[in-house]
């Protein structure tokens, strides 16, 4: 999986009763990485993902799916966070105004 993470992702376990997340921001390095992510449907379901639990398809997969997920999520995420630097978007995530970069991180993989 590529870092910087692309922006949708779907949980395989509901989070709060979501299923689709926007990865906002991001940060940490090698082991360390994490991805902050907001619901699609609430923006107050905010959790911050260790890059391990992101990529383990068990999961987590890129992009928007309909999928059954089975239950309620009984992984540990930290959902502690609040209006810190961590909670504004990223500025690869093309959802800041102005966008003031060049470089905007892909919604989607590209499918070959």
């Amino acid at each position: 999986m590529i870092w910087p993470p692309v922006k949708a992702w779907t949980t395989k376990f509901s989070i709060e009763d979501q299923v689709h997340f926007v990865a906002i921001n991001y940060g940490g390095k090698l082991l360390n990485r994490w991805v902050l992510m907001m619901s699609v449907i609430d923006s107050g379901v905010v959790v911050k993902v260790p890059w391990s639990k992101l990529v383990d398809s068990s999961n987590w997969e890129s992009g928007w799916n309909e999928i059954n997920y089975l239950e309620s999520s009984k992984l540990v995420y930290n959902k502690s966070v609040e209006a810190t630097e961590l909670s504004y978007p990223s500025i690869d995530s093309g959802l800041t105004i102005p966008i003031s970069k060049d470089t905007i991180r892909p919604w989607f993989k590209k499918i070959k």
